[in-house]
């Protein structure tokens, strides 16, 4: 009887170490974000079309900032919408989520969203996993989550990925810009600058303010900005390196642009007001228009036309500036490919015909 219940005990022994051994031999789960689409009418819907409502286009509702074209936007505890405010399609996207300020999750990756599509969904730990990546690929269980959701104070947003545009777009993390789209005509005035803004300004004015922005986040700019010489609202007196390096910051730090079309003028800015002509919003995708767009810049950030922070100003024979210095960037640029938006990849190329 002892023998038995002896060799008993060792075969339970057995098939439990085996047991414990088989488990810690399989391969532990593999954690990857959900993959999702807004590549067709069925999955997403497009923001800035000829059909849409000009108030809605123009609505507080539509601002965004550029150093987050992809915007996420919390509807409400269980519901977020996404957003893309580039006008050409985005692949492999990855979505960060800070819950509560302190985890940040790889939320969900977007195989494609393309330009200007926008579509509203659950948030994948209450309509789908649990279980997320942390930025040091450590797990993170949001279960808690999955009934209350979670409040739209409590999360933030961000969105990381590898690709050549992707790693582009980031570099306008430096910029504080908030862009809204504004129409300054509601009346169609015709003894006025303005004309009123239709989906097609708003679509190419897009594009026009990341190619704008990513001159103005370079290396190639800020040197060349740094080394020209200036001159200040008196019309006579040259900045310092340090009045200089604050206007460049001031550039970048510039909290809002309301854009909006202009008539009879090339441009007009100043304080959060920034507007450019058809020509500008027609050609800048080809051809240099950095003499224009960089003086309505320097208006935004409080310089007059005394000041070569608007027009150029002839120095020793050389025309300095920052328009000289912008055009001159811009020619690098195009020479190079290194513009966001171009008609390589722009959505809608009849908005340049």
């Amino acid at each position: 009887m002892f023998k038995r219940i002896f060799s008993l005990a060792i075969v339970v022994s057995l098939f439990i170490a085996c047991s414990k051994a088989d488990d810690d031999d399989k391969p532990e789960e593999k954690i990857t974000p959900k993959e999702v689409s807004f590549d067709t009418n069925q999955n997403s819907s497009l923001m800035f079309q000829d059909d849409e409502a000009l108030e809605v286009m123009t609505s507080e509702a539509r601002t965004y900032s550029i150093a987050q074209v992809i915007r996420i936007k919390p509807i409400d505890e269980k519901t977020f919408e996404v957003s893309n405010f580039a006008p050409f399609d985005i692949e492999d996207a990855v979505i960060l989520a800070t819950i509560e300020g302190t985890t940040q999750v790889q939320l969900f990756k977007i195989k494609k969203i393309r330009g200007h599509a926008t579509q509203k969904m659950k948030y994948p730990f209450v309509d789908g996993t649990s279980l997320f990546l942390d930025n040091e690929n450590k797990k993170v269980d949001l279960s808690k989550y999955k009934t209350t959701g979670i409040s739209l104070d409590k999360i933030t947003f961000d969105f990381t990925g590898e690709n050549e545009t992707i790693l582009k777009l980031k570099k306008l993390k430096a910029l504080k810009w908030t862009i809204k789209y504004h129409n300054y005509d509601p009346n169609n005035d015709p003894n006025n600058n303005w004309m009123p803004t239709t989906a097609k300004d708003i679509r190419r004015f897009s594009g026009l303010m990341l190619n704008m922005g990513i001159v103005f986040v370079s290396d190639k700019f800020k040197q060349a900005f740094l080394n020209e010489p200036i001159i200040g609202n008196d019309g006579k007196t040259e900045l310092t390196l340090a009045e200089k390096e604050k206007v460049y910051n001031d550039i970048l730090n510039h909290a809002r642009f309301n854009c909006g079309k202009v008539d009879k003028v090339s441009g007009l800015g100043g304080g959060a007001t920034l507007g450019y002509a058809e020509h500008i919003l027609r050609d800048y995708i080809s051809k240099d228009a950095g003499d224009i767009t960089s003086h309505e810049i320097g208006h935004c950030v409080g310089f007059n036309h005394d000041s070569s922070m608007t027009y150029p100003k002839t120095i020793n024979n050389v025309s300095t500036g920052i328009s000289p210095v912008m055009s001159r960037i811009n020619k690098e640029f195009f020479a190079g490919g290194l513009f966001i938006v171009n008609l390589q990849n722009y959505y809608k190329l009849s908005d340049f015909q």
